[in-house]
């Protein structure tokens, strides 16, 4: 190569590394714009008061306005597919739970996003019981009662849920499996209109969230029967488990994380996986969580995304044993 040559490609790489070097130095750091959390569900259930919680204190760390956007429908898969399409940039994030990234891919045969392929996982923020809760006026005073009023009439008493695949509308369909119940389903679009019809006795029951239910529980409006867990809550040391009331291996809880669409930079995850877990370690949120029976968990991204993987296998298994349909 003659030196003139050589001289000008010289010239040319020195120039892209300084327009590379110039474009980088322009791209503005993050977080510089509003950051969206997308709730695939109603407000006012578990998901939007997790959501809400986490980032109010979300925008404080960040210096940014943190907003909660709330798109229901399918089941949590209208928003969560949402999230899946929405640019992989870190201002656009899904709240994972039970249902949209746990049971909907064996729910729906259709499911217009992958858990997994889709999404990379954030944080991991809460677990929680499920609580059987009824209208104060219902006759079952304990769920033996309510078992045997299910039996003595079958297909007569309804429940509520906050749609198909929710951990709301699974748990009770487990209960029905192994208690040989005939119950009908009545899904709603979100917690919170379903658990308003069971305060106003519309709808007998519902197997709601602890965060969503039990306040209603403390304020007299609704009876608890039973907690979804294999022990009793700490918050409600009064209320049975399903399991010690005759129901046996009946051990289930629900749970709520972030994820982030795939594609989005890893140092991005990384820092909201660290803002989270700092806010999920204040003793204001801690507490906040537990007084409404809810536990903070935290982590990694690789034991969240670890953890989903195995809930995906866990509830592929349950619906196809229990026969659990999206109807």
């Amino acid at each position: 190569m003659n030196p003139l040559k050589r001289m000008s490609l010289a010239a040319l790489s020195a120039a892209l590394l300084a327009l590379s070097g110039s474009a980088w130095s322009q791209t503005p750091p993050w977080p510089s714009k509003p950051i969206r959390i997308v709730v695939a569900y109603g407000p006012g259930g578990q998901t939007d008061i997790v959501a809400r919680v986490i980032g109010e204190r979300l925008q404080q760390r960040l210096g940014q306005p943190v907003l909660v956007e709330n798109r229901a429908g399918g089941g949590g898969n209208v928003g969560t597919d949402h999230v899946a399409k929405s640019a992989p940039d870190g201002y656009t994030l899904a709240m994972a739970a039970i249902s949209n990234f746990g049971a909907n891919p064996a729910l729906y045969p259709k499911i217009p996003y992958d858990p997994l392929k889709d999404f990379v996982p954030v944080a991991h923020a809460i677990s929680t019981s499920n609580v059987l809760v009824v209208h104060p006026s219902f006759p079952a005073r304990t769920l033996p009662e309510l078992i045997a009023l299910a039996k003595a009439k079958p297909g007569a008493l309804s429940y509520a849920s906050a749609g198909a695949g929710t951990s709301i509308h699974l748990f009770m369909e487990v209960l029905k499996l192994r208690a040989g119940l005939d119950i009908t389903h009545i899904p709603y679009r979100g917690s919170a209109p379903a658990l308003q019809d069971v305060v106003g006795g519309q709808v007998p029951m519902i197997f709601d969230s602890m965060p969503s239910a039990f306040p209603m529980v403390k304020a007299g409006k609704l009876r608890a029967l039973a907690v979804s867990s294999g022990t009793r809550s700490p918050v409600a040391p009064d209320v049975p488990t399903v399991a010690e009331q005759g129901v046996a291996n009946f051990d289930l809880v629900s749970w709520i994380g972030f994820a982030a669409p795939a594609g989005t930079p890893d140092p991005i995850v990384q820092r909201l996986n660290g803002e989270i877990n700092a806010i999920l370690r204040m003793p204001e949120v801690v507490a906040r969580f537990n007084e409404l029976g809810a536990q903070t968990v935290g982590g990694s991204t690789a034991s969240f995304d670890a953890f989903i993987r195995q809930e995906i296998a866990t509830w592929t298994d349950v619906v196809k044993k229990a026969g659990i349909t999206a109807d």
